[in-house]
């Protein structure tokens, strides 16, 4: 690390975040990951793959817990 260090090189990935989500407090969300439209995360958890429409996730790594509609 430093001021020497190429970013270029530094693989990444956009995260999508759909109406209407809610994340909870010290969530981890990984890179290329999206979360559904009223999809809700747990605090803390640790996101590693998409979350559904309606899902209720928490976790590490995440787990779906069920669906709010």
């Amino acid at each position: 690390m430093g001021p020497h260090v190429d970013y270029s090189r530094i693989a990444s990935a956009p995260i999508v975040i759909k109406d209407r989500a809610w994340l909870g407090f010290n969530a981890i969300i990984l890179k290329g990951v999206t979360i559904g439209d009223g999809a809700v995360v747990g605090a803390g958890s640790v996101v590693t793959k998409d979350v559904p429409d309606y899902a209720v996730v928490g976790g590490n790594p995440d787990k779906i817990l069920k669906y709010a509609k």
